[in-house]
Formats: C-alpha cells, sequence, structure tokens
C-alpha cells in the first residue's frame, strides 16, 4: 500500500484569520444594464435585490481563527459596519479577542470547570473543601448566573466592598473570596473566554491582625502533662489513686497540680511530637511506622539524628455538594505538595521507638481506636480541650499552637530562617518569616538592649 493510497481527500480550504468583505444585503453583485430601472440609493451601481429595503443593509463577517467560523453582525450603514470590524479584527490581532458566545458563557459553568480541576495531587482534601464552602456560601449566591461579559470591575469592586459592609466577613474571609474569584475569571482568560480579568487590581479589606497567643515551654509541659493523667482516670480499675479532675487542687493561674508519678501516655507524647517538630496535624496523623527513622545518625559526627519522613497529610471532610453523607477520612500530599525529612530531639526518638515497637511499616504511628488515622475532631474534643482546661489555657489555644510553639522558640533562638523553612514545610524562608514576623518584632528589644551602655 503506498501512501497515496491511504491519503485522505482534500478537505476544505482553511480560511485565514481576518476580515472579510462588508456585504450589502440590498443588492446583488450585478452592476445595472442600461434599461434597467435604478433604485434611490445615492452611489449604487448594482441591481436591488428581492429583500430591497427590508432590516438592515449591511453584514460585517470576520474569521477569528484558523478553520473557525465566521463571526457576523448586521448595520445600517457600511460605516457602522466597518467601524464594527475594525476593532474585531484589531482583536484577533492583538490575540485579546472572545468569540461573543463564549463571552455569553455564565461564570457558574467556569467555577464548575475550575473546581473539577482541583485533584488530590495539587490541593489538600481540606483546601478543596474551605473552596467548596466560599463558592456556596458566599460566590455564587451573587455570580452564579451572571454572564462573563457582564462581570465588570466596577460591580465586582462593589461586591467585594458589601462582604464586609453588608454581610459583616472578616477581612481575611472577604480576601479569600477575591483570590478565589479571581483564580477563576483566570482561567476564563487562558480557556479564551474573557479578554482579560475584570477582577485585576481590586483591593481586599487588610485582614485584622489577630494577637497570637504563644506557648511557652512550661505551657506544652503542662499540657502534656494533663494528657497523661487524663489517660490514667478514663478506664476504669486503671488508676485507682488518681483523683477525679474536679477534685484536683489549682494554682491562680487555674493551673491543675499533676502528680509527678503519672506514667507517660500516647496523647501526651502526640502533644509532645507535634511541639517539638513544628508539624501539622495532618502530617503527623497521616504518619506511618515506615516513615520513622528513629536510628538515623549523622554521617559526619555519627551522633543521632533520628527523622521523621512527612510524605502526605490527611483531612476531615466533609460531604460533597448535593449529598447528606458524613465526613470522611481523605489523604493527599503536603500543603506543599513536596515531601519533607523533619528532625526530632534523639529523646523523643526513644519514646516512639517504644510506642512503635512490634507495629508494621504500614501502621499509623498515632491510630484511633480501629486502626485508622485519628481524627482531629474526636481527639481534640476528647483529649486536647480538656488537657487545656487541666493545664489553665484559655479557649484561643488550638492543637494549631503546637505548629506555632515551636516556629516561635526556634526563631526567637536565631535559628537560620531557610532550616526553619523547611522543617515547618513552607515553600519559602519568605513564608516562614512573614508568618512569623512577630518574632522578629520582640528581638528588637533584644537588639536595643545589645546597646544600651553605648
Amino acid at each position: 500500500m503506498t501512501l497515496d493510497d491511504t491519503a485522505k481527500p482534500a478537505g476544505p480550504k482553511r480560511r485565514k484569520p481576518g476580515r472579510t468583505p462588508i456585504i450589502d444585503r440590498w443588492h446583488l453583485a450585478q452592476e445595472y444594464g442600461p434599461d434597467d430601472e435604478r433604485c434611490k440609493c445615492r452611489g449604487n451601481k448594482f441591481k436591488p435585490a428581492a429583500r430591497h429595503g427590508v432590516g438592515t443593509r449591511y453584514t460585517a463577517r470576520y474569521i477569528p481563527a484558523y478553520g473557525a467560523k465566521p463571526i457576523s453582525r448586521s448595520f445600517d450603514t457600511k460605516g457602522e459596519a466597518s467601524a464594527w470590524l475594525d476593532e474585531r479584527v484589531s482583536s484577533v490581532v492583538r490575540g485579546d479577542h472572545v468569540a461573543p458566545d463564549r463571552a455569553a458563557t455564565e461564570f457558574g459553568v467556569i467555577a464548575a470547570a475550575w473546581f473539577d480541576t482541583l485533584t488530590a495531587d495539587s490541593h489538600t482534601a481540606s483546601t478543596r473543601r474551605s473552596y467548596e464552602s466560599l463558592l456556596d456560601t458566599h460566590i455564587l449566591p451573587r455570580w452564579q448566573h451572571v454572564r462573563l461579559v457582564d462581570m465588570s470591575y466596577g460591580d465586582l469592586a462593589a461586591w467585594i466592598a458589601s462582604l464586609t459592609t453588608r454581610d459583616g466577613l472578616s477581612g481575611s474571609t472577604v480576601r479569600k473570596c477575591l483570590v478565589l474569584t479571581r483564580k477563576i475569571l483566570d482561567t476564563a482568560v487562558l480557556d479564551g473566554y474573557l479578554p482579560r480579568n475584570p477582577a485585576a487590581g481590586i483591593k481586599a479589606p487588610s485582614a485584622a491582625k489577630k494577637e497570637t497567643r504563644f506557648l511557652t515551654r512550661e505551657d506544652v509541659s503542662a499540657l502534656v502533662r494533663s494528657a497523661d493523667y487524663l489517660d490514667g482516670i478514663k478506664r476504669p480499675g486503671r488508676r485507682t489513686d488518681l483523683h477525679p479532675v474536679e477534685e484536683l487542687p489549682r494554682d491562680e493561674r487555674g493551673r491543675a497540680t499533676i502528680p509527678d508519678d503519672v506514667p507517660a501516655s500516647t496523647d501526651g507524647l502526640l502533644i509532645d511530637v507535634l511541639a517539638a517538630t513544628g508539624c501539622r496535624w495532618g502530617e503527623i496523623a497521616a504518619l506511618r511506622v515506615g516513615r520513622c527513622e528513629l536510628d538515623r545518625t549523622d554521617s559526619e559526627t555519627s551522633a543521632p539524628a533520628p527523622r521523621l519522613r512527612i510524605e502526605q497529610s490527611v483531612s476531615e471532610v466533609g460531604s460533597k455538594r448535593g449529598t447528606n453523607g458524613g465526613s470522611k477520612m481523605e489523604f493527599s500530599k503536603t500543603k506543599s505538595g513536596k515531601a519533607r525529612s523533619v528532625a526530632i530531639p534523639p529523646r523523643m526518638a526513644q519514646r516512639l521507638a517504644t510506642h512503635i515497637d512490634g507495629r508494621g511499616p504500614d501502621e499509623f504511628v498515632f491510630p484511633d481506636a480501629n486502626g485508622g488515622p485519628l481524627r482531629n475532631t474526636v481527639w481534640s474534643k476528647r483529649v486536647f480541650r480538656r488537657a487545656c482546661d487541666l493545664a489553665g489555657l484559655d479557649r484561643a489555644i488550638t492543637i494549631h499552637s503546637l505548629r506555632h510553639h515551636y516556629a516561635s522558640v526556634a526563631m526567637s533562638r536565631g535559628a537560620d530562617p531557610v532550616r526553619v523553612a523547611r522543617q515547618l514545610g513552607h515553600s519559602t524562608p519568605t513564608v516562614t518569616m512573614s508568618v512569623y514576623s512577630h518574632v522578629h518584632e520582640r528581638g528588637l528589644d533584644d537588639l536595643a538592649r545589645l546597646f544600651e551602655d553605648d
């Protein structure tokens, strides 16, 4: 079989993008003969068509891309047709042309298509759920059925302002709404639905900075001991000599006095690991035994250098839109999308080694009663909140405060921001410096004291 035998018949010639001649619909492409009766159109030398004088006279037409269908529009005058054609063809040449049918697409259609591109490889489950909540609660009620071509800078800016003034949303939530809307409209631009993003340049209200309550080492120690105590009394018969929580004496800070002989617990170890590594809850909840490098040593000094290999995260995700299902645990990559090696203190490595002794490499380091990953909501209510109460800590303290504790201690002691960022899993040290800028503010006083005697 030769090449000619398999060649497909040539199709219609692909038309080049650009303008086509303006069509006069009132006249034929035939000049008047000497005996023909002429119409009253001034300066015209062509015979009238059957539809002469009916409807608009001129049709302008252009081709937006190679092989695309022509786009046309009718006008009363040739000047109007020519002006419209000039503008449309110029947009084709500039590369910002949008076909009318595409510009008429509703925002909700693009938002749904954009959301479907979010995968477990690109976004964590909690991030996808957060986006879904913002869309359903704040964005789609206003913009779902609005055509892209009708979304203007002014309308978008007014909407952003109303989220604060009318709906009373926090600056942080309003900023998230703007960023998400801008992301979706960026997709519309890239896909040829819009020539430019109408949300570009809109400023969100500044988010009020919350004063972060940082845990001290004494606070963390009190939390660990409180969790140990709670573990000792939660099962009947385990420790008959321990008093109920209500009977424990408390100091002036409201901190309960915990007996010295309370044995260590898994819950206390979990708090200690979170505070001493700076890992996110989802990263430790997803940690498996085979990712614990507890016998690792430094290649140069042979000193103990244990590590935890953080490769994924797990989060509790609510039911999908339109369903009545409960929450489920969903695994994904880490927030940065990259695996990392996290250093842990040698004394903690010894406790972890005892804790995971005899387990298989695929088992979770901190499993729930069924062997699955711990749920943040369940453990926080069952253990962490009660431990905070025993330790005299207020409701502002959360599990994430343990991560803040690690970062603030490391940076206040002069740790290299690059190394701290790597430990925390931040994409760049700039993120670390921005999130924990308050630590540097406190350090300014220490700098001033260096010059006190000058």
